[in-house]
């Protein structure tokens, strides 16, 4: 194992041996590297919760278990132990029985009379050795937890848009609202739901390329496929997302644009607030050439200069963690869409 490049050594260590870890431990994985080469590079692997480097869930699984498990995680970073009413909501999102527990067991133990979940154990010594990567990791988790809500509040929306849209048609007299005028033009329901399914994978992932996109759009489909619950809400949503990921490139680009901005060889979400910093970025990526790099002085400028007002640390290394990737000099680079 040594004999792999560090990234590739941490995840195979991740996701092959022990998804939990203090840092002290994982050093044995590098003896030839910095603890900042190591620090710098565990972010690309690992959650911290707690000091203990946690492995990200994407690394394990697709959107159906990763969701629930970062949720889980979330919790335990706020507070520990953690009340099991608060915890189970997001559990019971696991439907798999012997999945909540694979998920479950390397991460906390449930105390049935205290009627909570205790996380299974923390660094403290971390914590204290290294107050600046903890810092970022807190600014990374209240970016994660904003992509989260939006996630479940995008869910809950397309409930509610796909109960209306899959309605039986009442007589009328006159055309319905959600139809376009034209005789063989795509319907504006059409449009709703691929806007529907589309903002799905862009909450999951706010940077994503083509490829990506066609690949979120079939496990959507899968998932929708084999939740049985609210048949007809999801079969609807299944198919847009299929017919979405059969579309032609440049058909599919112009479904895309509903919801993302096209950056380069890449789309970032749109943001509903003109105002809000991810638009400023989007605006200094698309004057750079592909694969430019920004610096935090470029985004304080721009911000002071187009939205006339500072920017904080917090939402600075939301849209950070939402869309970049930090070089070795410091540097910002756009993400090339392909995470998992």
């Amino acid at each position: 194992m040594l004999l792999l490049p560090l990234e590739e050594r941490l995840k195979k260590w991740f996701t092959e041996v022990s998804g939990v870890n203090r840092f002290d431990a994982l050093k044995d994985l590098a003896p030839t590297c910095s603890e900042v080469e190591i620090l710098k590079m565990l972010p690309e692997c690992a959650y911290l919760v707690r000091g203990l480097w946690v492995c990200k869930s994407s690394l394990l699984f697709d959107g159906v278990y990763s969701g629930p498990m970062d949720r889980i995680l979330l919790e335990f970073t706020k507070r520990d132990p953690v009340p099991s009413n608060i915890l189970e909501p997001f559990i019971n999102l696991i439907g798999n029985r012997a999945m909540r527990d694979w998920i479950l067991s390397p991460l906390c133990k449930r105390r049935q009379i205290l009627k909570d979940h205790k996380f299974i154990s923390a660094d403290l010594s971390f914590i204290k050795r290294y107050p600046h990567i903890v810092n970022e990791q807190e600014c990374a988790w209240s970016a994660r937890e904003t992509t989260l809500r939006e996630s479940l509040e995008m869910s809950t929306t397309l409930a509610k848009k796909t109960m209306n849209s899959t309605r039986p048609n009442v007589a009328s007299k006159g055309p319905h609202s959600n139809m376009s005028k034209g005789r063989d033009g795509p319907s504006q329901g059409s449009d709703d739901l691929a806007r529907s399914v589309l903002g799905t994978v862009f909450t999951a992932n706010k940077v994503r390329s083509m490829q990506a996109v066609v690949r979120d759009l079939r496990q959507l489909a899968a998932k929708y496929a084999s939740n049985r619950k609210d048949g007809s809400k999801l079969q609807a949503l299944c198919n847009a997302a299929k017919n979405c990921a059969s579309l032609p490139h440049d058909e599919l680009n112009r479904k895309i644009h509903l919801v993302a901005v096209p950056v380069h060889s890449v789309f970032v979400a749109k943001h509903e607030d003109k105002r809000a910093l991810r638009n400023i970025f989007i605006l200094l990526f698309r004057h750079k050439e592909p694969n430019g790099t920004l610096t935090k002085q470029e985004v304080v400028a721009a911000a002071a200069k187009h939205i006339k007002r500072e920017i904080t640390d917090r939402e600075y290394h939301q849209v950070v963690t939402e869309i970049c990737i930090s070089t070795e000099d410091g540097h910002l680079l756009l993400k090339n869409g392909d995470e998992p």
